[in-house]
């Protein structure tokens, strides 16, 4: 258990908190105390989910079903209130590591444990189905082994059998690894897409593995949708049970109900079997960095999801043997191997020499293969298109550079809306203007600031908005004259004043600055002061693309876009160039080293760390698609990235340190700006590559 944070509530309903179990997509979870004295857990919906009737509609009915399943096979529902202003839910609190967890520290179980753990599930899926739900997130995190057997937790996103009008059409919810087809393919997914789970989850128990596992998230969507399950060290009767479980067609698969006697059956049978144990690894890039993929790769469930549901060993009744012996997925990293490309992936070759500006080093496609549908896949929490028909991870190809003449240093790069014009704020106190293709230029002179401080064009370009010491003033792009001021703190020390992080609405409405005196807010239009937040201070100052999100402070937090609640505070003191994908699902950032993060704004976890930068990222941009992330370093490298895989698919190096990245609205153009030219007096300073 966790400490409680800052902004953590000490009550929900009648129920006093005292610490933090865990987190993920649909709400925290915390432990706390009944009124009269039992221990409970406590799940508070996030506020975004709660927003919604439709969301209500379907918890409400959830919570109904759920309280009718009981907590023989589950924990039961002590409480709950859909209608309250944040949703909460009470369960008895179930003493007992996970099932995840366990194989994580104690190794895979033997095969009549396996065929155990097997009719107690199997039990339980058939005591939900009876009661109208279908779990749909069956996996090792959600089983709880707990004193008197296993128990089947956490329908945070099961939903009622006849409630498939309450579910967007293909939406995709729930762990990859152990999803089933018919959900990979947004097709309605009944009670036999859990009996798929139910194969992938004992399989790991057995194993330490998934039957799916992949090099990337893409990888194991095309194994389940196409591939036969990988059961090595599996034999008998466990073997047979799991294949017909594990059928790709769902009228294939054995009914739940005839599942724990054909379990209890084969125990007797069973051979012992001790799968050698896999040890953590890192595999060299194709570049000749070492990198791991994303978390959400390396394995199913994440150690704070683990954290909320072990309270401490638990022996599972009938297990066979010491029952922390269970065990839970070994922790890995994958990266794809070194020399020729993996199946399904571009490799990046390097070219002869160290890389030149212009001269990019470019990935070759791996083979092709018949990959999943184009319908929207839900990787890593961040909403991508499905790649091509050759199904292989999303790559850019940088097929040609130009340097365009420009200022003697580059601070704040944009598009604009068509993609026809790109600006540029130059150190010297001048915006530039490049009409493309043609790239003729134009200048606008503005005064020079005393320091360089943070940029930032409104949408249409027409206007740039520049801090100043303890001001931002308000430029007309076209006159270079200033058109408004909004003034901060002028007491005390002057720096005191000076602001970190500059940020404007997507509306245009609100500009948000962060500084050492506080989070400003505000209004454009008529320069006044919106808010003064003190709890928050320095750092970045970020909307999401939809307003509805606002990234601010150190630590960073991630505000609503009204800045007046914390939604989450970020394992960061700083956050260099960042930038929230199109969807807003994903955020990019440098964390003071030489590695990018990637954050998930809906589960409030990291999703990776890509590495192969060798100094601080200064600067990070989203290609429109999502699936496509570049980031640039002080000492002028500027990186590709496919976000999918988590491998980098081109390497450029501009000659100086890159202090902007922008990719045009269509995705066909990436341009950095740099703080110098590649030699001394050129103001080759803003690079433009052609993207195909």
């Amino acid at each position: 258990m966790d400490a409680l944070l800052p902004h953590d509530p000490r009550w929900v309903g009648p129920y006093r908190l005292d610490g933090r179990l865990g987190e993920g997509g649909m709400g925290q979870v915390f432990l706390g105390t009944s009124p009269g004295g039992r221990r409970v857990a406590v799940k508070l919906i996030r506020a975004e989910l709660a927003g919604t009737a439709q969301f209500r509609e379907r918890f409400a009915r959830e919570v109904e079903a759920a309280r009718q399943v009981g907590g023989f096979h589950t924990a039961q529902v002590v409480d709950a209130d859909p209608s309250a202003e944040s949703p909460w839910l009470v369960t008895a609190f179930i003493p007992g590591p996970t099932l995840h967890r366990a194989v994580a520290e104690h190794g895979p179980v033997d095969p009549a444990g396996a065929l155990r753990l097997g009719a107690g599930l199997a039990e339980g899926l058939a005591a939900i189905h009876r009661c109208g739900l279908v779990h749909r997130d069956l996996k090792p995190g959600n089983v709880i082994l707990a004193e008197d057997g296993p128990r089947v937790i956490d329908f945070g996103i099961a939903r009622a059998v006849d409630a498939s009008s309450l579910t967007a059409t293909g939406s995709v919810i729930g762990t990859y690894a152990y999803m089933s087809p018919e959900q990979i393919r947004a097709d309605r997914a009944g009670p036999a897409s859990d009996v798929f789970a139910l194969g992938s989850v004992l399989a790991f128990a057995a194993t330490g593995r998934g039957p799916f596992d992949a090099p990337s998230l893409l990888a194991v969507v095309q194994r389940i949708l196409d591939e036969p399950p990988a059961l090595d060290g599996i034999d008998g009767e466990l073997r047979a049970i799991l294949t017909e479980c594990l059928a790709k067609d769902p009228a294939h698969r054995p009914a739940v109900e005839g599942l724990p006697a054909r379990f209890a059956a084969a125990v007797a049978g069973a051979a012992r079997i001790h799968p050698p144990r896999r040890e953590p690894t890192v595999v060299a890039a194709p570049s000749g960095q070492t990198r791991q993929a994303p978390r959400s790769a390396q394995s199913p469930q994440p150690p704070p999801t683990d954290r909320a549901r072990a309270a401490g060993p638990g022996p599972a009744a009938g297990a066979g043997q010491d029952p922390r012996a269970l065990a839970a997925a070994v922790t890995r990293t994958y990266a794809p191997p070194a020399g020729p490309a993996a199946p399904g992936f571009g490799a990046a070759v390097p070219g002869p020499g160290s890389p030149v500006p212009g001269r990019p080093t470019t990935p070759v496609p791996g083979p092709a293969r018949r990959g999943p549908s184009r319908r929207a896949l839900l990787i890593g929490g961040a909403s991508v298109a499905a790649v091509a028909a050759i199904g292989v991870p999303a790559y850019l190809l940088l097929r040609k550079s130009d340097a365009l003449e420009g200022p003697s240093s580059a601070y704040e790069l944009a598009f604009s809306p068509d993609g026809k014009t790109i600006a540029a704020v130059g150190g010297g106190g001048e915006i530039w203007r490049w009409s493309l293709p043609g790239k003729e230029s134009s200048t606008t002179r503005i005064g020079i600031a005393q320091y360089i401080q943070p940029h930032v064009f409104s949408r249409d370009l027409k206007t740039l908005y520049r801090a100043e010491e303890h001001k931002i003033l308000k430029w007309d792009v076209a006159t270079g004259r200033t058109v408004g001021t909004f003034t901060g703190e002028t007491t005390g020390e002057l720096q005191d004043g000076f602001v970190h992080g500059l940020g404007l609405s997507p509306d245009g409405k609100t500009l948000a600055a962060s500084s050492g005196r506080g989070l400003y807010l505000w209004d454009t239009g008529s320069a006044s002061r919106l808010a003064l937040l003190q709890d928050v201070k320095n750092g970045p100052a970020l909307y999401s693309p939809d307003g509805a999100m606002l990234l601010a402070g150190s630590p960073v937090q991630l505000r609503k876009g009204s800045a007046d609640a914390v939604l989450a505070t970020l394992d960061a003191t700083v956050a260099t160039g960042a930038v929230f994908s199109p969807d807003g699902q994903l955020l990019a950032f440098g964390d003071q080293g030489d590695g990018v993060r990637l954050w998930n704004t809906a589960t409030r976890q990291d999703v990776a760390t890509l590495e192969g930068h060798d100094s601080p990222v200064q600067a990070v941009a989203f290609h429109p698609d999502g699936t496509t992330l570049a980031s640039g370093d002080r000492d002028g490298k500027v990186i590709v990235w496919s976000t999918v895989s988590g491998t980098s698919t081109a390497t450029y190096e501009p000659g100086a340190s890159v202090e902007a990245l922008a990719f045009s609205p269509d995705g066909k153009s990436l341009a950095a700006g740099c703080s110098g030219g590649t030699s001394v007096g050129s103001n080759d300073t803003v690079w433009l590559w052609q993207v195909g």
